[in-house]
């Protein structure tokens, strides 16, 4: 695994910390400034196309595609680069507005995660796509190798779908009950639904994360009744 700061010490090797598009890459909407959305936008498509080549090569060819398919979910997942990104730092180099605290940048999955993602879109348009491979592959260090090795992602939803077809023969229903907080720090609360009733519930800064966290309670809560 990288040592801690491997990214300041990566943009200050290559010249890059006074670059442009990297300085857009730290930048939140809030501050006013050009910020990092456009970037995130390319650089989650950067990243899954390395991820996947990855994967690829690395993978033996007998694991099937719906495996891969679920071991690149969980590597350019929120919770991952979230990760990456405090592993190097990156609350040291975000601009944001005085909307925003320290604090709640720190903590924000989504904002980081996102960084993340427009820096790499970021290195790709200034230094091409190999540079951006070798970027990703080093700030991500272990997690891709370990990748191989490891058969449980958290997908709880694929879990709870597969459980509730076995058990009910119906799917899971999630639903939004509640949205908390500003545009820029909001908190989804999720309900999932089993045969009608409320069977779990979860909340996180995404809605794909709540969804998560719900599936994980209902999960759980089906094995409590199938024990009885």
């Amino acid at each position: 695994m990288p040592e801690k700061g491997y990214l300041e010490s990566y943009l200050k090797e290559n010249k890059l910390s006074e670059h442009k598009l990297i300085k857009a890459a730290f930048t939140h909407k809030s501050s006013g400034d050009t910020h990092y959305e456009r970037l995130e936008f390319l650089g989650d498509a950067v990243l899954g196309l390395i991820v996947i080549e990855f994967l690829y090569k690395e993978f033996e060819p007998k694991v099937d595609v719906g495996e891969l398919s679920k071991t690149k979910s969980y590597l350019v997942s929120k919770e991952v680069l979230y990760n990456i990104g405090k592993r190097n730092n990156i609350i040291k180099f975000a601009k944001y507005g005085s909307a925003l605290t320290n604090k709640e940048i720190k903590t924000n999955k989504k904002i980081i995660s996102d960084v993340v993602e427009a820096l790499i879109g970021a290195v790709y348009l200034i230094k091409g796509f190999t540079a951006a491979r070798e970027f990703v592959l080093k700030i991500y260090g272990d997690d891709l190798k370990k990748s191989k090795n490891k058969r449980s992602f958290g997908d709880y939803k694929s879990e709870l779908q597969i459980k509730m077809l076995n058990v009910y023969g119906e799917l899971p229903v999630y639903r939004i009950v509640k949205t908390e907080g500003e545009d820029h720090n909001k908190t989804f609360h999720i309900e999932v639904f089993a045969k009608g009733k409320i069977a779990g519930n979860g909340k996180a800064k995404t809605i794909k994360e709540a969804e998560q966290n719900a599936a994980k309670q209902a999960i759980k809560k089906i094995k409590e009744e199938i024990k009885k």
